[in-house]
């Protein structure tokens, strides 16, 4: 347990690897990150404002505003992150009197067919001396002609070729026994790029070396702005990533794309929503046979004359409904029954001895005749109307 605690001290204790990532945001302070720059521009330019961009992109923050003024993108990276829209934003807000201050080892391809000019890099073998040997320059002889040797730095990015008529050299590098420019400014429309392709010179790294701190401070002294918008766009190592609604809302072409999408989808919903299907038949519903039912049947006793049978179902269902509704005893017929029947009924008596009358003549006769069916037929219907 000793060794595992003592093994578990030393490993947390243990020096922390240095982290060589350029990431070049104000909020770093490894080696190649630019907090110290950061802090130094307000001291350097007290009198200027200076905004930090950190939630948009170039294009989403320039599209907010319409009329900028007397203003300077500032932009450090290491390879080239600005997309087309932002290219082209920034391109419109030089043309219209501004500047950009960029610094990159790659060269926006927008930049070089609108600035009408190459960027290069220089191939040297990984000799750490020969590095060290490099010298950078600045041609401003108001800077002191002083030299600048950035040991750590292979990135020999330098221009190919420029536009001499627009085009003013501010700094350059020697190697090879030959200056290669690596600092210029170039106007365009009213206003004026001025682009480096040495970033690591404006680390932390060597804005904190004696022998290289002027080399970045004399550079960005060409900034005559009174307003600095620094670029800071997903360029901390710390920050979250970006989710997709942020990408989109930070995007001017996918944030309209999204609103169209949207009313799209609403529009939709409005005309198109509705479930569509056949229409639903109509069903009728069912109607009550009963009475087209006995009435069939009543034919097919009668047409078949079967009278009998059919006074002798009369007879039955009457005396049914006169046991259910006045609770009389049916089992004999007779002048009994019928002063029972014509007090609880209230039915003449006539009626009734006619009905009592008829029921005894058919209950056991063999042979009936239409007639006879008739005559109990009417003298039961009178009964029922009666009682109504």
């Amino acid at each position: 347990m000793a060794v595992v605690g003592l093994m578990m001290y030393l490993e947390y204790n243990k020096p922390k690897p240095i982290d060589w990532r350029q990431s070049y945001s104000s909020h770093d302070k490894i080696p190649y990150g630019s907090y110290v720059l950061s802090k130094e521009i307000p001291k350097i330019f007290p009198e200027k404002k200076i905004q930090f961009i950190e939630n948009k992109t170039v294009a989403a923050n320039l599209s907010d505003f319409y009329d900028i003024e007397n203003s300077v993108y500032f932009i450090l990276q290491n390879y080239n992150s600005l997309s087309q829209a932002d290219q082209n934003e920034l391109l419109e807000f030089v043309k219209n009197g501004n500047d950009v201050f960029l610094i990159t080892n790659n060269l926006p391809k927008n930049f070089r067919d609108s600035l009408n000019c190459e960027d290069d890099f220089l191939f040297m073998l990984p000799d750490e001396n020969s590095f060290s040997s490099i010298k950078y320059c600045l041609s401003n002889a108001s800077f002191g002609k002083k030299d600048y040797y950035f040991s750590k730095n292979k990135d020999l990015d330098f221009f190919s070729k420029i536009d001499t008529a627009n085009t003013t050299i501010l700094g350059y590098f020697e190697a090879n026994n030959s200056q290669k420019i690596n600092f210029i400014k170039q106007s365009y429309g009213e206003g004026n790029f001025y682009i480096n392709l040495c970033p690591k010179a404006f680390s932390n790294y060597y804005l904190l070396n004696d022998s290289t701190y002027s080399y970045s401070i004399n550079c960005i002294n060409y900034i005559d702005k009174n307003k600095i918008f620094w670029d800071e766009y997903k360029k901390s190592i710390n920050l979250p990533p970006e989710s997709i609604l942020s990408h989109i809302f930070n995007n001017p072409p996918l944030y309209w794309a999204w609103i169209i999408l949207l009313i799209a989808g609403v529009l939709y919903l409005l005309f198109f929503g509705k479930r569509t299907q056949r229409i639903i038949p109509i069903i009728k519903p069912l109607q009550n046979t009963s009475v087209e039912f006995t009435q069939t049947i009543g034919n097919l006793y009668f047409n078949n004359h079967q009278h009998n049978d059919l006074i002798a179902k009369k007879i039955k269902y009457f005396l049914f409904f006169v046991k259910e509704k006045y609770f009389l005893n049916i089992e004999k017929i007779d002048s009994e029954f019928g002063e029972l029947l014509h007090l609880k009924s209230g039915v003449v008596r006539n009626v009734i001895d006619n009905i009592v009358f008829l029921i005894n003549k058919n209950k056991d006769t063999a042979y009936t005749t239409e007639a006879d069916l008739r005559e109990v037929n009417s003298a039961i219907d009178a009964f029922y109307h009666a009682i109504k």
